[in-house]
């Protein structure tokens, strides 16, 4: 492996890393941790037809409008673009609260940024796949 190859092997490993991290962030409601992951400048286009920023979402996580029973993400692919890296992959997610009659399956495209030294989520796109009623 050459240079180049090592580093992209290292950064891909990096982002799978905080692909999870994220996730669990999500999954356990953790703001801060959510705040630090998240660009300031971040876009998410989600399976709801909307179109948010990490303000608004940090906001919705904060008072429970974005709580999750369950949340698993499926990296399939990691393609580093210099100081930008692209994931793409599965989630199955469920809400709670009265919005929480569907389990989702979707496929997600994230797109990482280095900045400062740091990674960070700067965009997100989820495209459902499949809705279906839970069975608990």
């Amino acid at each position: 492996m050459n240079d180049t190859e090592n580093r992209n092997a290292a950064e891909k490993k990096e982002i799978e890393a905080l692909e999870q991290q994220e996730a669990e962030a999500m999954l356990g409601s953790d703001a801060s941790k959510l705040q630090t992951l998240w660009a300031d400048d971040m876009v998410v286009n989600s399976t709801a037809n909307f179109i948010a920023g990490k303000q608004l979402l940090l906001e919705m996580v904060k008072n429970g409008r974005l709580k999750l029973r369950i949340y698993e993400r499926r990296p399939v692919r990691i393609q580093v673009f210099s100081d930008l890296v692209v994931t793409t992959g599965h989630e199955v997610s469920q809400l709670i609260g009265d919005t929480a009659m569907f389990k989702l399956f979707t496929s997600y495209m994230n797109v990482w940024a280095k900045r400062g030294g740091n990674w960070q989520l700067l965009a997100r796109h989820v495209g459902l796949i499949q809705r279906e009623r839970p069975t608990q």
